[in-house]
């Protein structure tokens, strides 16, 4: 019995049974006491109408999470050898926990740096995937 109790799935009966427990319940039903019978015969007023639903504000004023989206994208097979060595011998120093998250940050400082440059600071408007012209590349 203790054996499947470790493993999370319920006592075999006929152990239960062989140790004399599964028979018949030594408990007893309780009777009903005086006040709930009492309680029964009275008749209750009309419930009160419940007050408007009105949000909490820890509700309202967390934005629903983001979650990752996979992107994909072309590398050459000896700068993605570089980036994952540069990763795994700098983890105990930047405390990237993924390489995803190693990759984020390197396009992050990318991306604001751009914008520092070529528009003064500000972010461009976002663009939704497929939204850049697909096919040859520029200057091809």
């Amino acid at each position: 019995m203790a054996e499947n109790r470790r493993r999370g799935s319920a006592p075999d009966k006929e152990a239960l049974a062989a140790l004399g427990t599964a028979g018949t319940s030594r408990l007893r039903k309780a009777a009903a006491s005086d006040v709930v019978t009492e309680l029964a015969g009275q008749q209750t007023a009309a419930p009160a109408a419940p007050a408007p639903a009105t949000p909490s504000p820890a509700k309202t004023a967390r934005p629903a999470k983001a979650t990752p989206k996979k992107t994909s994208f072309y590398q050459m097979e000896e700068d993605a050898d570089r980036m994952r060595a540069a990763y795994l011998n700098t983890q105990m120093h930047t405390r990237y926990r993924s390489l995803s998250e190693f990759i984020n940050a390197a396009i992050d400082e990318k991306v604001s740096a751009l914008e520092k440059d070529y528009n003064g600071g500000q972010e461009w408007p976002p663009l939704a995937a497929r939204e850049i012209p697909q096919g040859k590349p520029l200057g091809s």
